[in-house]
């Protein structure tokens, strides 16, 4: 056999390991349902929907069937073998395949089955839906044809965002140390905030709130004065945001509870499967971030985007690769400096690929917090001046939050 010169015979073992612990994980999760089925424990298939998005031409559901779902958690206790338990029975999900599911939204209506890992996914052709949409709605999922569980019993609403036409941006960011301190660069303390907290313990970077919500409701591309005709409120909601991360899609309810209670704007969050195959959880590596990016820009081909991320993972390496595939379609990227009381080696990785952006006309910019990088967002006319003062202000309420001994 012929090696390349981007390949080895390493590579190929690993890719052989990788395969056969993909296999035996697959084979696992059939014997076990087989295991259940057969001591009558099969259990009733649930919906566990996760937030949806409309484009030009389609609306995008997403969502997953198990037995399982994670339940409201108590926030009231904190105690870690609670959110040890909590975090434990994320991880032992117990997902059903082959679950047919029905989904409508106005007149529309589309059909997903479940696949082995109990995801489905749903495509409506958005001129079916037969009315505008507002930037927040909700469609109806529920599952048909299934021995034990109704459409009535297990209907459930699944939360959609519509991009209005009036949008002047696409915000794409990072979750972990972009927007909540995870400590991705520490693998001990990583593992440590993942079993032992909650979404309530869990810490949000001061000010990312209120640069966020700014971002949410900036008009500035626009006319200064210009009122959203659909809404008539000149403060609501115009340019989406969505949320990428490494996170398998276990995490998902803890991340979505984290950015609730936290005040950050609302936007669909995008993660990946738990598993040993290709672009999956425990294989490794962040470049599916990327892919999903990639089809977001796609998505919305008339829109430029804004991507937010951080030093300590591979956002810098995976944005500039956005630049230079979409170019101009980029109108900024903002790298926050896990480190910026020094500098390190993420440091250097940044400098390197902020110039390669540079070359290409696209700023990237490494900021230390969230009132310098809406700083540069007023530079570069994506955010009003006046804006700067919230941003400013809900920094320094943070600030002192965290300084306080007491908890939120």
């Amino acid at each position: 056999m012929a090696y390349s010169g981007r390949s080895s015979w390493r590579d190929e073992l690993r890719e052989i390991v990788t395969r056969s612990v993909a296999t035996a994980d697959d084979y696992a999760d059939v014997g076990m349902r087989r295991l259940r089925k057969r001591i009558g424990r099969s259990g009733r298939p649930k919906i566990q929907p996760y937030t949806g998005y409309a484009t030009a031409g389609a609306i995008h559901l997403h969502g997953r069937i198990l037995t399982n779902p994670p339940l409201d958690e108590d926030f009231s206790n904190d105690r870690w073998w609670h959110n040890l338990a909590n975090t434990v029975q994320r991880f032992a999900s117990d997902e059903l395949p082959g679950v047919r599911v029905r989904a409508s939204l106005g007149d529309a209506i589309g059909h997903a089955v479940s696949d082995n890992e109990g995801y489905f996914h749903v495509k409506m052709d958005r001129r079916d839906v037969g009315s505008e949409l507002p930037f927040w709605t909700d469609a109806a999922i529920a599952i048909v044809d299934h021995p034990q569980t109704t459409k009535l019993e297990s209907a459930t609403a699944c939360k959609v965002m519509a991009v209005p036409v009036a949008a002047n941006f696409v915000l794409v960011s990072d979750v972990d140390d972009t927007i909540m301190h995870t400590g991705a660069t520490s693998l001990g303390t990583m593992a440590k905030l993942t079993f032992f907290s909650n979404a309530r313990t869990r810490a949000p970077f001061t000010g990312i709130a209120g640069w966020y919500e700014a971002m949410h409701r900036s008009r500035l591309m626009r006319s200064s004065n210009q009122i959203d005709a659909k809404s008539g409120v000149e403060n609501e909601p115009i340019n989406p945001i969505f949320y990428v991360s490494s996170s398998p899609w276990n995490l998902y309810d803890l991340l979505e509870d984290f950015i609730e209670i936290n005040a950050i704007p609302d936007g669909p969050i995008l993660l990946r499967d738990l598993g040993f195959d290709h672009n999956k959880f425990l294989k490794g590596g962040h470049d599916h971030k990327l892919d999903k990016a990639r089809r977001l820009i796609q998505a919305y081909p008339d829109l430029p985007f804004v991507l937010s991320g951080d030093s300590g993972q591979e956002d810098a390496r995976l944005y500039a690769a956005a630049a230079a595939e979409f170019g101009s379609r980029i109108k900024a990227i903002f790298i926050r400096d896990v480190d910026p009381m020094g500098d390190s080696e993420h440091d250097a990785k940044v400098d390197q690929y902020r110039r390669e952006c540079q070359s290409i006309g696209v700023p990237m910019l490494a900021v230390k917090d969230s009132i310098e990088a809406a700083r540069y967002c007023v530079d570069l006319g994506l955010l009003d001046p006046s804006k700067l003062a919230s941003v400013e202000a809900a920094t320094l309420r943070d600030e002192q939050r965290s300084a306080s001994p007491l908890k939120p």
